[in-house]
């Protein structure tokens, strides 16, 4: 009896057992049941661990992630952007959708059996779902850009040594190259920040506008009482300065520049030696009797007739102010000619009623000849197609080249720059018309001034030196004006 009743004990023993092991059994699966309906540990969506949270809480979590500012950088200046501000939006159906596709893709059995000898979870990544509003992002860039880009400044002209300053460089706010670091910021659940991506941009060259002030300023400390015509052309940009452009003057020996071009036309080979002789003396001499000779040569014997031809040759080119009615000193009687400039009643600076030009004028012929120089092409090939060719411009640019005075436009220029350039002189008015071959690049400048009374030539040709000098500067932006 005794033997049964151990028996027995130890029966009730393995019983109990047993259903404690099953008891704990169903009680581990309901737990793990309850676990599964979690997020599985080691998930990660859009780089944030959610791992043992409720759907509810994982989509809560992703958001208050997400929600956080994006801080940006704008060289010193910082500043936030909340991503509401820009319509972003986390698509956390899609996410939690695929998330739990890893769930219940796995084996029930398999996860149970990691629960039960608490593995870590596989780690599970999702990848961010988002989207928000390009437009509106670029909109929010161009406010920032607005508020905080700094344009180059240009240096300041100083009237009295002629220079111009080097100017300021400046920054501008690349708004496509930022966009994108800012599309990476808002992808990241951590780090999110991000700096601006910035253009350089070099010092702003003066303006024509204060090349202007530059000469003006200078005209009224030199006291100047009299009219200054100035264009300066810029072969480069085309940009152009016109001061008192249209005003007729008396065209002087600058007007030899036309003539020489007229020879050119005239001839359709090579000029005999004499010619080239009678243009060496027109230009480096500024001898009105060889320019007479030339003139002659054109009007087929009668330096009249080669005037007049001149003449109907500038109209066609456009060139309605500049005219020669008759030949240098010629006393032959002549109707004078009209001309838009010389029936300005705000201007009169006396011209010869039958030799005048204007600055305006005689700067487009140089671009004229520039371009014929250059390409071949321009207003010369098109009027006087096959007449003009381009070595032949050039041949006239170096014979204006040689001209080599030292004085008005040419004594503003530092030595070794090659000006092409022809001047004149009378009693009461001066004129210079040049191509400057400056190493910041070509530009046309021509100048003439007038005074009521004689203009002495210690004063009005240092003058024009100096308005060359500040021009020259202003190309190139040297930081003296002494050459």
């Amino acid at each position: 009896m005794k033997r049964r009743s151990n028996t027995a004990a130890l029966e009730w023993v393995a019983i109990i057992g047993a259903v404690a092991s099953i008891g704990l059994l169903v009680f581990n699966i309901v737990s793990y049941s309850s676990v599964r309906e979690r997020m599985p540990a080691g998930m990660i969506i859009a780089g944030v661990p959610v791992g043992g949270l409720t759907p509810a809480d994982a989509q809560a979590e992703l958001a208050r992630v997400y929600s956080t500012p994006i801080e940006l950088h704008y060289r010193e200046a910082v500043f936030t952007l909340d991503p509401a501000q820009i319509s972003f939006r986390l698509d956390t159906e899609v996410m939690l959708a695929r998330a739990d596709t890893y769930r219940t893709e796995s084996s029930f059995w398999g996860g149970f059996w990691d629960y039960l000898w608490q593995q870590p979870g596989k780690v599970v990544e999702v990848n961010l779902t988002a989207e928000y509003s390009q437009e509106q992002l670029r909109d929010y860039l161009k406010d920032i850009a607005a508020r905080y880009d700094s344009p180059p400044a240009p240096g300041q002209g100083d009237s009295v040594a002629l220079t111009f300053g080097a100017g300021q460089p400046g920054y501008s706010l690349d708004i496509d190259s930022s966009a994108a670091v800012i599309d990476l910021a808002l992808r990241q659940p951590t780090n999110r920040r991000a700096a601006l991506t910035l253009i350089e941009d070099t010092a702003a060259r003066p303006t024509l506008t204060q090349l202007e002030q530059v000469i003006g300023d200078y005209l009224k400390f030199r006291e100047f009482n009299g009219v200054a015509s100035i264009v300066v052309i810029d072969m480069n940009s085309g940009q152009e300065l016109r001061i008192n452009s249209d005003i007729a003057f008396t065209g002087m020996s600058v007007m030899k520049i036309p003539i020489v071009i007229q020879t050119y036309w005239l001839w359709d080979t090579e000029p005999p030696q004499e010619t080239l002789g009678e243009i060496a003396e027109a230009v480096l001499e500024s001898s009105n009797f060889n320019a007479n000779l030339l003139l002659t040569d054109l009007g087929e014997g009668s330096a009249l007739r080669g005037a007049q031809l001149l003449t109907e040759h500038m109209k066609q080119l456009g060139l309605q102010n500049t005219f020669m009615a008759k030949a240098f000193d010629q006393d032959t009687p002549v109707q004078p000619i009209l001309t838009p400039a010389n029936q300005r009643a705000d201007f009169n600076t006396q011209p010869d009623p039958y030799i005048q030009t204007t600055v305006s004028d005689i700067a487009s012929l140089l671009v004229m000849l520039h371009e014929c120089a250059s390409t071949g092409g321009g207003p010369l090939a098109v009027v006087f197609p096959g007449k003009i060719t381009q070595s032949e411009c050039q041949i006239i640019l170096s014979f204006l080249a040689q001209n080599q005075t030292g004085v008005q436009i040419d004594g503003g220029v530092p030595e070794g720059i090659k000006v092409a350039h022809k001047e004149g002189l009378s009693d009461n008015a001066y004129g210079d018309a040049a191509i400057i071959f400056s190493p910041a690049g070509d530009y046309v400048i021509v100048e003439y001034i007038w005074t009521p009374e004689y203009l002495n030539w210690e004063y009005g040709a240092p003058l024009m030196a100096d308005i060359s000098r500040a021009v020259y500067n202003y190309f190139n932006q040297l930081p003296s004006s002494g050459q």
